[in-house]
């Protein structure tokens, strides 16, 4: 479970990547395809709107991170709950463009090397642990929802 302070360390770290952000997603791709190549042909050829895509997913979760605990049991916008966004997330990562459990972990070490190397000293360890423990649990949605229900839809194809 995510504390107040992880939570807090989160956000604090968030401000700082965000005028780096660019830099930062250049990163994460760049580490992910070095750990794991094999990863690359997931995605299409040029990933301008694959980098706009992760930024903006990032900062949604982040931003979610500020939902007051008083509105859980007000009926939400499927578009803006976390939840429903990041179980339809591991939905379309594994229907759409074929991704498997097994590639979660080398998404993970790729963005905690990118805060780290993006954030310097900023990343210590608590915001580590705090990064690491909200990727664990976002992962571990998508894997659930993704192995739900077996659906037979064939991948879609990358330009």
């Amino acid at each position: 479970m995510l504390t107040d302070q992880h939570k807090h360390a989160i956000k604090g770290s968030w401000r700082l990547v965000t005028p780096i952000l660019d830099t930062a997603v250049e990163l994460f791709y760049r580490r992910l395809f070095e750990i794991r190549p094999d990863l690359r042909p997931l995605f299409p050829s040029d990933m301008a709107s694959q980098h706009k895509k992760l930024a903006a997913t990032l900062g949604f979760v982040v931003k979610s991170l500020d939902w007051p605990l008083e509105e859980w049991a007000v009926d939400q916008d499927p578009e803006t709950d976390l939840f429903l966004v990041v179980l339809a997330l591991g939905r379309r990562h594994k229907y759409l463009y074929s991704v498997a459990d097994e590639h979660y972990d080398p998404v993970g070490a790729a963005l905690l090397w990118a805060l780290d190397q993006g954030l310097g000293q900023a990343f210590t360890a608590h915001t580590r642990e705090a990064w690491s423990k909200a990727y664990q649990l976002l992962s571990t949605t998508m894997k659930l929802a993704a192995n739900m229900v077996e659906v037979d839809i064939p991948p879609r194809p990358h330009s």
